[in-house]
């Protein structure tokens, strides 16, 4: 994975990849890891000096033998010991040299390769974030929230592992072992056929237990996806939890869904174990030969025991190389799947984009109309039905009705969260379509019941809404909302971190951040989706003054089902089952006694 894919199958035949593995790899090569690919080949170069100084090891060892056997038995010659003295003397610096130069290439090449293969790791995970805020607002509804965490974590961590192991190891043991093999021709070239025979062996057992180490990797990542959701679940559920007794459930729910993964994980290790004692039965049958073998040569006078020593030497450091190489095949079938899910997420494609000749809003007076407009999800469920009404600048328009009417459905359609199936939606005689996708959703400002907040301080929270507030900005913003005096007894007032999810803060202070955020961004489109529905009476009535301020001159769309905060509305649309039954102003709707009276009355009966 650390080289083209033309490279790669050059390398080694363990590495086996499917034609659709070999686009995964020339992909990530191409785009990822080729801009640091200067860096790569000069860990490259590290690793060739590295698996030399390996080699060298048996040309010492034969050298050092052959020379001492010789001393040895040169007993009349008066200066043996002084030629052992000078030949020591001479040996020891090139060993320590050798031993130098293998650490310090082993050091470089290692840093080199890492900081490449994290690079490129930093840089998928930035495209699969951009892709997934690229993607449509349907999306996030397709796939639960803790499965596409798990996609950043567990399969971004099995990729890393494998790119590390690949890039580390897959060069440098290849390099190691040829030149080890090289070597070892060199010492005794009819010793060394042996080993080439028995190793490749190995070969096939190794590729058919890949061929199951895929699926079973694909499977346990995927688990870990739904184990993920589940404790997202579970942990934000905390209170009804405890509530209504539910932790037996939750242990059942969770203890099968972690008995699986264990399942799925030993599947997964049972085959990865399996490669181990293949290789390190041959490694035994291969020494075993070369011993054999070695000391028949030697008794022929084929050979000498320097050269055995060397083969025996370079078939040692050559083992666990070779192990290596079989164990990453596991190594990389696992990264092979979780890459595959990887680019899914970068690779989806939006059906919501914008034209390449949209238009920039300019000064938005904020007239709306929405013509013939149907809209159905992606499961069939009918929204919206043959919707038509026109709304002028600055008025305010009330939707209310049962739930599941489709109010919300007209506060995403606007924002073009979702796109209509039928008919057109146009602010001021443009086609939302046509408009780009940047300049229409900053014509708008929206304050949601299900309130986002981030991890950060209370004037970061409200300073999100304009990118450029200043501090005043922000506090005349929080004043506008009936926030400023709650910050203000806060420890740290402004600078008060509000904690995951705005945990720090009530739900009433929560959606008071909301409304200042929206309140700072001064859109000329106001989408109001239950925004005091946790306030209090106290609070309502300051944050609705606010609003009235806030909302004049402004085209607003309130979603309420608490119906006394929405009798001033310029117009009322009642909706029941994705149509507007009646329309009108307050007074108008409860002289028909229609279906927002009864809403009415039973309100406040």
């Amino acid at each position: 994975m650390a080289q083209p894919k033309t490279n790669i199958k050059s390398k080694t035949n363990i590495l086996k990849l499917q034609g659709n593995d070999k686009r995964l790899v020339g992909r990530l090569w191409q785009d990822y890891i080729r801009p640091f690919r200067g860096r790569l080949y000069l860990a490259f170069v590290f690793m060739i000096i590295l698996a030399a100084a390996t080699a060298a090891y048996g040309f010492l060892i034969k050298h050092i033998i052959d020379v001492a056997q010789n001393l040895g038995g040169d007993i009349v010659a008066s200066d043996a010991g002084a030629q052992a003295k000078r030949f020591a003397w001479a040996v020891v610096p090139i060993i320590i040299a050798v031993t130098i130069i293998s650490g310090v290439s082993m050091f470089l090449q290692s840093i080199l390769a890492n900081s490449v293969a994290l690079n490129t790791i930093g840089n998928l995970q930035k495209s699969m974030f951009a892709s997934i805020h690229r993607a449509d607002y349907a999306r996030f509804g397709r796939e639960p929230i803790g499965t596409l965490i798990s996609r950043f974590t567990n399969d971004v961590t099995v990729l890393t592992n494998a790119m590390l192991r690949t890039m580390t190891n897959l060069v440098r043991d290849v390099l190691t072992v040829v030149f080890c093999i090289g070597m070892m021709l060199w010492l005794d070239w009819q010793m060394s056929f042996l080993i080439l025979i028995v190793y490749p062996i190995a070969i096939w057992p190794i590729l058919n237990i890949s061929k199951k180490l895929r699926g079973n990797a694909k499977h346990a990542q995927e688990q870990i996806g739904v184990i993920t959701s589940q404790l997202g679940e579970s942990f934000s559920g905390a209170r009804m939890v405890r509530t209504y007794g539910l932790e037996d459930y939750e242990n059942a729910r969770l203890g099968a869904s972690f008995s699986e993964r264990v399942r799925l994980y030993l599947k997964l290790v049972t085959n990865q174990a399996r490669v181990d004692p293949i290789l390190e039965v041959l490694g035994g049958i291969a020494i075993a030969g070369v011993f054999a073998l070695g000391v028949y040569r030697v008794v022929g006078g084929h050979t000498t025991a320097g050269a055995i020593a060397g083969v025996l030497t370079m078939l040692i450091a050559m083992s666990p190389r070779v192990r290596a190489l079989g164990t990453l095949n596991n190594v990389v079938q696992e990264g092979l799947a979780a890459l595959h899910r990887i680019f899914e997420v970068i690779d989806e494609k939006p059906t919501i984009t914008e034209k390449t000749n949209a238009v920039e809003l300019g000064e938005v007076k904020g007239a709306l109309e929405f013509s013939n407009v149907n809209f159905t999800y992606e499961d069939g469920t009918r929204a919206i039905s043959s919707l038509n009404f026109k709304v002028k600048p600055g008025q305010t328009i009330a939707l209310v009705g049962p739930s599941g009417g489709g109010k919300s459905t007209i506060i995403n359609l606007i924002a073009r969260l979702y796109d209509v199936t039928d008919g057109s939606i146009t602010i001021d005689g443009i086609d939302i379509r046509d408009i780009a996708l940047t300049s229409l959703r900053n014509s708008m400002a929206l304050v949601s019941q299900d309130i986002t907040l981030f991890d950060d301080t209370v004037a970061a929270n409200i300073g999100f809404g304009k990118e450029d507030a200043s501090a005043e900005d922000i506090e005349t913003a929080a004043k506008a909302a009936a926030a400023h005096g709650f910050i203000t007894e806060l420890k740290d007032g402004y600078q008060t971190r509000v904690g995951e999810a705005g945990s720090k803060l009530s739900g009433g202070q929560r959606q008071r951040i909301a409304l200042a955020r929206a309140m700072l961004r001064g859109a000329p489109i106001l989408l109001l989706d239950e925004a005091t529905s946790a306030l209090d009476a106290a609070a309502e009535a300051k944050v609705q003054s606010a609003l009235d301020v806030l909302t004049a001159g402004r085209t607003v769309f309130v979603i309420a089902h608490r119906l006394s905060t929405v009798k001033n509305a310029d117009k009322i649309f009642v909706l029941d089952e994705g149509k507007i039954v009646e329309s009108g102003k307050h007074t108008t709707l409860m002289k028909k006694n229609g279906l927002y009276a009864k809403l009415r009355a039973l309100q406040f009966s």
